[in-house]
């Protein structure tokens, strides 16, 4: 962003370049979002094995009871 910024100093004649560079890091932030996103699934599904755990060991609890 620093480069967009001096970039944005030199005048309107940089308009082409800061564009794409903001392009460039839209892509890497899509990248990222998307990446994180998996890694939600991946803890919500943990999540819910763990609540089923917790669930299947309080029921042989008071069976065993």
């Amino acid at each position: 962003m620093q480069q967009i910024a001096d970039l944005r100093r030199q005048g309107s004649a940089t308009t082409k370049e800061r564009r794409i560079l903001l392009e460039t890091h839209k892509k890497k932030l899509m990248e990222q979002i998307e990446k994180l996103q998996e890694h939600d699934e991946v803890i919500n599904e943990k999540i819910e094995i763990y609540r089923q755990w917790e669930l299947e060991n309080q029921q042989l609890e008071v069976a065993e009871q």
